[in-house]
């Protein structure tokens, strides 16, 4: 049976309220509550936090007053004698704890994770708190950096000390934190108001506002990269406050370009960092200056803060064992093949191509290959509108994808205006590549290739086993005729491998597939398929092979968990229980079949809750031994840890242990021995495919949907769907219960439907199918 409007569920529901949808922005609202407990809930609040709020052109006067003693400057500075400290930059930051957490940028805190240069090393950061707005900040206290991303480039630091050097003690500190926003609520006219301090001694703290005047994606962020703001923001407020008109904060100020396209900087040059006795064009800049037109999302910086308030450090690095040497790039860098596209999949891959776009166009995605890359070399985006630059859609920052691959951007609005969009790229202070694309005229129903997908092996995805005598590739079509001519083109590793023209459609819309075969079995490596119409390309993917015949779960081994690691990189103390109080906590696995290039990621989580998840670009070959670890100087705090390894976004490996007494689950009614397990998939109601990371919630009973506050102790069981849009719900339900259900996925009407009542003769297990439909 099927969950939807149209059909009956299994169990008995109000016929009055058969399968409703979700109420009005409902779906808004489970986007600020994703927690992770092993799977992601997403978790609703009541309608009423999202009705519309009034225009406000500022803050309260009382308001102002409370944010403002939430901003604090950040000094970098070197001691100098036994009594006398200089500055040598210097940023803007938020308390957001009591006990001392700051949020700031990395390039404030930490900028020697960005920029490996010793003059960007210091002996510590003074922090100095705001006493009253027309007077300069006054210095405090001492912190020490204890979380930071160079690639969000953010921060965490915590005061440890008074300016004199005695420590302090967190609980008594009572400092005034400023509360988190969601910045995935933010809409484009959203007010914002922007504080911190603009320079290195003297200056009072600055306040400006503005509106949120678009967004703008990455590859490698999940969701919003970027906010931008018609506010203009001098570059010592990098790492500062943007708060909403509720005083939360939402914002993080973050780098700016000087305004032009061919010298972008982010820093001033005001020392002599190379000793030749002159400050010029050959000095390392120091990150203060410029102007900040664009903002880190603040949903960004929350994992950083859970690890930091848990008392973890960063992460140590990961290191293979033995450790390749790194190789400078072997030719002069390039990018190539550049196409646009409306909408990029859950694998980084296209959903199709297109060569313009027609009015009320929201997004618009290019991509492109590079090679020759390195990471940590500066490169910028930068867009030109109708001829006029807009250097401040992507800030400046330090290439993070590798050497080799393919990347995509993205610039939104609601809607985007018609015109002429050019994108410059930029790498190592010079442009690289262009491309333009119209906005512009009636949505024309014209020939296309969608959605193209790889299955084979009895595996479905974008990373197949090795050796597989056969890959079928699949793909939706649309508006064809019999006259429609179309090829395709098969390559590996960057050369063509395949080549033919398609047979004609029968029907105007439809599936096809087609295959890719090798007697010999299909090796390991990069494979990519071109689907073009009349000549021109429309559809694009790429696929990757590799690994053990066993498929993308033989890529890691089991992981061992231990104490410390020697000399050689091998585990010192392991096992799967560890005594409280222990300071370091390391992961040691072998791997096979991996290739250098591919995106891989390590998420760790204690007692189900995410507190670190970082995406790294592979480089220790294709067989190895490695590690991985998580530190807290004041000892990791109890509970189960578990880490999961994913490799181009599919969970290839996990494991668990416990430090301390691990924590215990949310109490949970213990259901009876004859309650029915439901299983199921989730579904789109047009074209019938799963539809991942779709959530199916059940309340606890006695909570109705109107009830729920997006809490643990509120949700009874729950199921998320994997990449086919199987899911399982993790707890069996009692039969003759009631409870109210919940199910959702991004981008679809919600069904929230209370007084569901579990027959007292339902089979178990059952299985129970739900088609969700778009939103319109």
């Amino acid at each position: 049976m099927t969950g939807t409007g149209d059909s009956s569920w299994p169990w008995h529901v109000p016929s009055a309220r058969n399968s409703r949808p979700g109420p009005p922005g409902q779906e808004e609202t489970m986007r600020r509550f994703l927690f992770r407990w092993g799977l992601i809930l997403v978790l609703l609040l009541p309608l009423l936090s999202l009705l519309p709020r009034p225009a406000q052109a500022d803050l309260s006067t009382p308001l102002r007053r409370q944010v403002l003693k939430s901003v604090v400057q950040i000094i970098a500075v070197e001691q100098v004698g036994r009594n006398r400290i200089e500055p040598k930059w210097t940023g803007s930051g938020t308390i957001i704890t009591p006990d001392g957490l700051i949020l700031t940028n990395c390039h404030v805190a930490m900028p020697r994770a960005m920029w490996d240069d010793p003059q960007f090393d210091y002996d510590f950061l003074v922090v100095s708190l705001t006493t009253r707005s027309d007077e300069p900040p006054e210095p405090t206290y001492r912190a020490e950096v204890v979380q930071y991303d160079p690639v969000l480039d953010l921060a965490v630091i915590r005061v440890t000390h008074l300016l004199a050097g005695t420590a302090v003690n967190p609980d008594t500190l009572q400092l005034p934190a400023l509360a988190l926003g969601d910045s995935d609520l933010l809409e484009i006219g959203d007010d914002l108001f922007i504080f911190g301090y603009p320079g290195i001694g003297g200056e009072t703290i600055t306040y400006t506002s503005g509106k949120v005047s678009g967004f703008s994606r990455e590859q490698g962020i999940a969701g919003r990269a970027w906010i931008k703001t018609d506010a203009t923001i001098a570059g010592g407020n990098s790492g500062g406050t943007a708060v909403n008109d509720k005083g939360e904060l939402v914002g993080i100020p973050t780098q700016g370009g000087s305004g032009s396209t061919d010298r972008i900087v982010d820093c001033r040059r005001i020392a002599d960092t190379n000793g030749d006795g002159v400050i010029d064009e050959q000095d390392t800049c120091v990150p203060i200056g410029g102007f900040i037109n664009a903002l880190r999302p603040v949903n960004l910086a929350k994992p950083l803060i859970e690890a930091a308030r848990r008392g973890l450090g960063p992460q140590p690095a990961p290191q293979p064992s033995p450790q390749p040497q790194p190789s400078p790039p072997a030719g002069k860098a390039a990018v190539s093949r550049l196409f646009f596209a409306p909408a990029v999949n859950d694998y980084d891959q296209p959903v199709t191509v297109v060569d313009s776009f027609p009015s009320g166009t929201k997004e618009i995605y290019l991509f492109f290959d590079y090679e020759n890359f390195q990471d940590g070399a500066p490169w910028q985006p930068v867009l030109v509108y109708e001829g006029e630059v807009y250097s401040d859609v992507w800030p400046l920052g330090n290439w993070n994808g590798g050497p080799k691959g393919t990347w995509w951007i993205s610039v939104y609005n609601e809607p985007l205006d018609d015109g002429t969009y050019d994108f410059l790229l930029y790498y190592d202070r010079r442009q690289i590549a262009s491309a333009h694309v119209q906005v512009g005229g009636p949505d024309q129903a014209r020939p296309t290739f969608r959605n193209i997908t790889f299955a084979g092996g009895g595996t479905e995805g974008y990373l197949l086993p090795e050796g597989l005598a056969e890959v079928q590739a699949r793909f939706e079509y649309a508006n064809m005729t019999r006259q429609t001519r179309w090829s395709y083109v098969w390559y590996y590793e960057g050369k063509k491998l395949a080549t033919g023209d398609g047979q004609p459609f029968t029907r105007a819309s439809g599936t096809a597939s087609l295959p890719l075969s090798s007697r010999q079995g299909l090796s390991a490596g990069a494979y990519r398929l071109e689907l073009y119409i009349a000549g021109k390309l429309a559809a694009t993917s790429d696929l990757l092979i590799g690994g053990t015949r066993g498929g993308a779960a033989g890529l890691f081994g089991p992981i061992t968990f231990a104490q410390g690691v020697d000399r050689n990189d091998r585990p010192v103390r392991p096992g799967s229980a560890f005594p409280s109080g222990l300071t370091e906590l390391y992961a040691f696995f072998d791997y096979q079949g991996m290739q250098d290039g591919w995106k891989w990621t390590r998420r760790w989580s204690i007692d189900g809750e995410v507190v670190l998840e970082t995406d790294d670009t592979w480089a220790g070959g294709e067989s190895g031994n490695w590690w991985v670890g998580v530190n807290s100087e004041d000892g990791l705090p109890d509970g189960l840890y578990r880490l999961e390894l994913l490799v181009e976004g599919q969970l290839v490996q996990s494991g668990e242990c416990t430090v301390g007494t691990a924590g215990r689950p949310t109490p949970t009614p213990t259901p009876a021995p004859t309650g029915v397990q439901i299983y199921g998939r989730i579904t789109d109601a047009d074209t019938g495919r799963g539809i991942a990371g779709a959530i199916f919630l059940v309340l606890q009973p006695g909570i109705t949907v109107a009830d729920f506050r997006g809490t643990m102790e509120e949700v009874y069981s729950y199921g998320e769907a994997d990449r086919q849009g199987n899911y399982s719900l993790s707890v069996p339900l009692v039969r003759g219960e009631t409870y109210s259900i919940i199910i959702w996925a991004q981008g679809y009407k919600a069904i929230a439907e209370d007084d569901v009542t579990v027959p007292e003769d339902m089979e178990s297990p059952y299985e129970l199918n739900v088609t969700l439909q778009k939103s319109r």
